[in-house]
């Protein structure tokens, strides 16, 4: 059996999407000068002893270390492997470096900011007295002006100021989400682990904010279209720093934005375009769940988002182009980090139909081109509103976008059970994306090529030629494509007293467990070791690491679960001990690297998809129990913290958690079992799965309660297989519809002994 903690890890590809700076644990300093004679070489030891350089885990938690061989008290006494590392030479440190990188850009867009003011005041405000000045005047005070742009900062210049006021919120308010407790107390929220955000030294006072100027985000030049006023954005310094969270918090694991090319387009010297503008509303409205920037009221934050959104959503229905697709797949990923609901089903509905109808699905090679005037607004405008691709970058991101939306429309999927696919998989004939350094360098490089599979005429798959190219998004789009199957898999009915279907059954099973193997074996042997690397070295915490295992896990849960746990039992169908081994084993291991996630203070930066997967896990324990006849493991309260956590900034998380809460406390304080609240869910499903004969036939509504909702939330997710439903004409010519004797199973026969499924006996013969 494989070992499910064997985590996928990424390489150092995504360390430049998002890194951490850290302060060293020790100073490095000159090498001891040799003297000659005793006493100078007693000197020189007991220098050298002094500057031995601590170990790598006591750098990261900026602790003490005792510096003891082989391994400092702490890494004993917590049983981490102790590494000591020579000491650098002096020079600048890659975490200095990139502060000051960030102090540098933000005085730019200051800068910038200053410089775009002045240049409107010129043109708007005195444009009579513009027009009365010679050129050579007026050029004369251009330069001059841009010299004082180019150099350090200093005073503003006098009339530049202006208070910008605050409109009244349109939107809901950003508060902290509160989650129910086991106590029941909607206020038993943990506090949230620590946000590093940039360095205060480079932001304005909070005092003198209301007088930052408008940017050049307020105006719009050089053919740009100016949309609004200047409160449609917040003050510079903030967008820049919501900018800078989107790529360390979202883009990790929603890769679709090269982060050099996006900052040169919004703090650059150019003015914005319209549609520059809509990608960063879209990115305003996502991020500023992750800002601790006290200067923005919950006022000022709902007015921001609202306002945010709602461009996003008009510019997104009135163009079909690729960069309005690529401003709704950011604000989806706001939407569904919300709720599951219909208003996330709708928005990405949307995605994927204009994904098909720009042909964005596809490994287009010919682009047709017309002049605006030629193109008629008939079917055919279609086959025009793609242009060619004007580089590598925008080439890989078109990618990008499309296997995003794939992603995203996965995982709403299964979540649901019951849906099919929005995008299909045999319209998804896209190559694999290489690795995020790669993208960054904007050199063409390849990944595979594309295959029709034999077994499935008309899908597309493909061939890895250059495992080398890939990265941690690439092993997450492989192993997404391994899920699709298995939730198609698990949608068609089985008849289990059939042998011959349930031997099919059982290989297709088989197939997909040994796809998975695969998936895991091709993985780089660097990527075995997350937790290491987490602990060892912060600055290589990278958020897509955590998500590609959650992925993983996703899987083998989804897969396993429908053998370890069947709600339906026949004489060869019984719940499989080497499935319900592969369940907990998964389970376990995201347990392990979800500590590993907290104690780096990195919660904030997993995305919905790592909460779907903490919320498949925890279900996982209630369902355990409700099969084997045990109390539920205590792991489960461990899963609930950490959903509370997360949902600090994912609302969708904060909803897992109140479920969890409500079903565990009423199992505990005896008022339902595991295994009846299961037998509820399945009953109140099967109901709503009946339909009518015919137009007569009477409808009824039947009442329900919110903890019978709960019992669906939890248990219908494991509602596998699906049976083949048995019929039979009655003598009054109505079809009626019943379930063989004794399929049915909710757990009570395997919990009459409180015993798990016996190994030597397992139907799956592993």
């Amino acid at each position: 059996m494989p070992d499910t903690h064997a985590v996928p890890v990424s390489t150092a590809e995504d360390e430049s999407n998002s890194v951490f700076s850290h302060e060293d644990g020790g100073s490095s300093g000159d090498d001891a000068t040799h003297q000659d004679g005793p006493a100078s070489s007693g000197k020189k030891r007991k220098r050298e002893r002094y500057q031995k350089t601590s170990c790598e885990l006591c750098k990261a938690r900026k602790v003490k270390c005792d510096r003891a061989e082989p391994a400092c008290s702490w890494c004993a006494r917590h049983n981490r492997t102790c590494v000591y590392l020579e000491r650098q030479k002096p020079g600048s440190r890659v975490g200095f470096t990139l502060e000051l990188e960030t102090k540098v850009n933000r005085v730019d867009a200051l800068l910038q900011t200053l410089w775009r003011r002045v240049e409107d005041h010129i043109a708007n405000d005195h444009g009579a007295q513009s027009q009365i000045l010679s050129p050579a005047v007026s050029n004369h005070a251009l330069v001059q002006m841009d010299g004082f742009a180019q150099d350090a900062p200093g005073p503003r210049p006098p009339g530049t100021c202006r208070a910008t006021s605050i409109q009244q919120p349109r939107g809901p308010a950003f508060s902290s989400p509160s989650w129910q407790g086991r106590d029941g107390s909607e206020n038993a929220q943990p506090s949230a682990p620590s946000v590093t955000s940039a360095p205060s030294q480079s932001l304005p006072s909070a005092g003198a904010e209301s007088l930052t100027p408008p940017s050049r985000l307020d105006s719009g030049r050089s053919g740009s279209t100016s949309l609004s006023g200047g409160t449609d954005f917040p003050p510079q310094d903030i967008v820049y720093t919501l900018v800078d969270l989107y790529f360390k918090n979202c883009n990790t694991w929603c890769p679709i934005l090269d982060r050099k090319t996006t900052f040169g387009t919004f703090f650059g010297s150019t003015s914005l375009s319209e549609v520059d503008r809509i990608l960063l509303h879209a990115i305003v409205a996502t991020t500023l769940r992750f800002l601790k920037d006290a200067r923005l009221s919950s006022a000022m934050r709902s007015h921001h988002y609202a306002v945010s959104k709602h461009k996003v959503m008009i510019y997104a229905m009135e163009h079909a182009s690729i960069e309005a697709q690529r401003a709704l797949v950011i604000l989806a990923l706001d939407e569904l980090g919300t709720s599951n609901g219909p208003r996330g089903w709708n928005l990405l509905s949307v995605l994927v139909q204009n994904i098909k109808q720009l042909d964005l699905c596809e490994e287009s090679s010919i682009y047709l081109s017309a002049d605006a005037g030629d193109v008629p607004s008939t079917g055919s405008i279609r086959r025009v509103v793609v242009p060619q691709p004007d580089s590598w970058i925008e080439d890989e991101s078109r990618r990008r976008l499309c296997w995003v939306v794939y992603l995203l429309d996965r995982y709403a999927t299964i979540a649901t059970t019951k849906f099919d696919f929005m995008l299909e998989e045999f319209k998804m004939k896209r190559l694999l994306p290489c690795s995020y350094d790669l993208f960054s360098r904007n050199v063409p490089v390849e990944t595979g090529s594309l295959r029709t599979d034999a077994d499935h005429p008309g899908s597309s798959g493909y061939t890895v030629n250059k495992p080398e190219n890939l990265g941690s998004f690439s092993y997450h789009c492989q192993v997404l494509k391994i899920i699709s199957k298995i939730h198609e898999f698990l949608k068609r009915p089985v008849n289990v007293t059939s042998s011959a279907e349930m031997s099919a059954w059982r290989n297709a099973y088989r197939s997909l467990d040994s796809a998975l193997d695969n998936w895991l074996q091709s993985l780089p042997s660097e990527y075995s070791r997350i937790s290491a690397l987490c602990h060892s070295d912060p600055a290589s915490r990278v958020a897509n690491w955590f998500m590609l295992h959650s992925a993983y896990v996703t899987a083998v849960v989804r897969l396993h679960s429908s053998a370890a746990y069947p709600t339906v039992r026949s004489h060869i169908f019984v719940p499989s001990y080497y499935a319900m081994q592969r369940c907990l084993s998964a389970v376990q291991s995201l347990r392990d690297i979800t500590q590993d996630v907290y104690e780096a203070n990195g919660l904030d930066l997993v995305g919905p998809p790592f909460a779907f997967a903490l919320w498949i896990a925890a279900r996982l324990l209630i369902v355990h129990a409700a099969t084997v006849g045990c109390p539920v493991d205590p792991k489960i309260d461990f899963f609930i913290d950490i959903l509370g956590y997360v949902g600090q900034y994912w609302e969708v998380a904060n909803t897992y958690a109140r479920i969890l809460a409500r079903v565990v406390r009423r199992e505990r304080q005896g008022v339902a079992s595991f295994g009846g609240m299961r037998k509820s869910a399945h009953n109140l499903v099967n109901l709503t799965a009946a339909t009518r004969q015919t137009g007569l036939d009477k409808t009824s509504s039947h009442p329900v309660a919110l903890n019978e909702l709960d019992n669906i939330d939890v248990f219908d997710f494991f509602n596998f297989p699906k049976i083949l439903s048995l019929e039979s004409t009655s003598q009054n010519g109505q079809t009626e519809v019943y379930h063989v004797q004794g399929l049915v199973n909710m757990g009570s026969d395997a919990s009459r002994d409180g015993a798990a499924p016996d190994p030597e006996s397992d139907w799956l013969g592993y």
